[in-house]
């Protein structure tokens, strides 16, 4: 089973300029590549040269906040493209839940806007949608501990981003249920292993 993509969490510092880089990187190509493939293929991703700041790189957008943060040294999370591509990745990870601070909620201006910024540092959005049944079927059979952090493990709508740098590659993924006055972030970020130059 391949795996495919994704973090959501972060409990980011209020810095603009970790939040949106010095430039926004050309990512265009990569979409376009991405959204007609039935596979997943991370070097299509290409590597930021932006300056992507401090783990968990995101902060709250303006009228929201980030709360009940978790914070880990090492988790395994799953990510996934399309319904058959599962993968687990492990990496230090953050989870919170983003909550409005005025009177009204809204989700899709909140997810607009951490799109915005992780696009703004070199991140490809590489899922869009409900929870693919077979990832729901492994995450009931293997009852991963990352869910206890989620308000809903079955959320009405993922969307899942990836940041390659040299260093690591940072999964995002913002999850959000319907008619919840929430969404979760969570962040995983995988170190990468240097191939040796001979």
């Amino acid at each position: 089973m391949a795996v495919v993509i994704g973090l959501s969490s972060c409990n980011q510092k209020t810095n603009s300029k970790d939040e949106c880089g010095s430039g926004r990187a050309d990512t265009s190509q990569v979409k376009a590549e991405l959204k007609g493939h039935s596979d997943f293929n991370l070097d299509q991703v290409l590597v930021s040269q932006q300056e992507v700041g401090d783990f968990p790189y995101l902060s709250a957008p303006s009228g929201y906040r980030h709360g009940d943060d978790k914070e880990k040294t090492l988790e395994e999370k799953y990510f996934f493209h399309k319904d058959s591509l599962i993968q687990k990745i492990s990496g230090k990870y953050f989870h919170t839940a983003v909550y409005q601070e005025g009177d009204v909620f809204e989700d899709t201006y909140v997810v607009n806007e951490y799109k915005k910024a992780i696009e703004n540092l070199g991140g490809v959005e590489v899922y869009s949608g409900g929870l693919p049944s077979t990832a729901s079927d492994l995450i009931e059979k293997e009852k991963p501990a990352y869910v206890s952090d989620m308000y809903d493990p079955s959320p009405y709508k993922y969307k899942q981003f990836l940041i390659r740098t040299p260093n690591e590659n940072i999964w995002i993924e913002l999850c959000h249920g319907l008619n919840a006055n929430q969404i979760d972030l969570t962040v995983l970020r995988e170190e990468v292993l240097k191939e040796t130059i001979q």
